[in-house]
């Protein structure tokens, strides 16, 4: 008779141009990990400009060149800090999804709708039974090298 509820990881990685620094809470806090921050740096794509073409580095140009450019992460989803903000990429990953919803069919038997929430994409899933799943994707980010992901949530 419950709904069931699947968390799901998903693990994020920089755009080109961008690179992500984890920094930790201190040691002296209760819980290190939990006061994590995502640090946002641009990174220069002068080689690739010049070899590949299809971007131009957001160091190195002008504002007014990278106008017809797609914003850079920065812009989007970074506080003033340059820090991730959370409750901006959780509402851009909403709003991926629910136009993923509006893309794909929906069929007679199943539905699917993107439920609000201000730090993380639920989805709900229901079906003619009137049975639900409800699946939570959290984004997380690799640990250095190892098989470690902080959730930023």
């Amino acid at each position: 008779g419950e709904d069931l509820v699947l968390h799901l990881l998903v693990p994020i990685k920089p755009p080109p141009g961008h690179s992500f620094h984890l920094e930790q809470g201190t040691k002296e806090e209760s819980l290190p990990v939990r006061n994590s921050r995502l640090r946002v740096e641009l990174e220069c794509m002068c080689t690739r400009e010049q070899w590949r073409g299809d971007t131009l580095c957001f160091l190195h140009h002008p504002e007014d060149k990278l106008i017809y450019q797609e914003a850079s992460l920065l812009q989007t989803l970074c506080t003033s800090s340059l820090y991730l903000d959370v409750q901006k990429t959780a509402f851009w990953l909403q709003q991926l999804m629910t136009a993923a919803c509006v893309a794909v069919p929906q069929g007679n038997t199943c539905k699917l709708r993107v439920l609000p929430s201000t730090r993380s994409c639920m989805l709900k899933l229901s079906n003619t039974f009137q049975r639900s799943l409800t699946i939570q994707l959290l984004l997380a980010v690799q640990q250095g090298d190892s098989d470690t992901f902080v959730c930023m949530d």
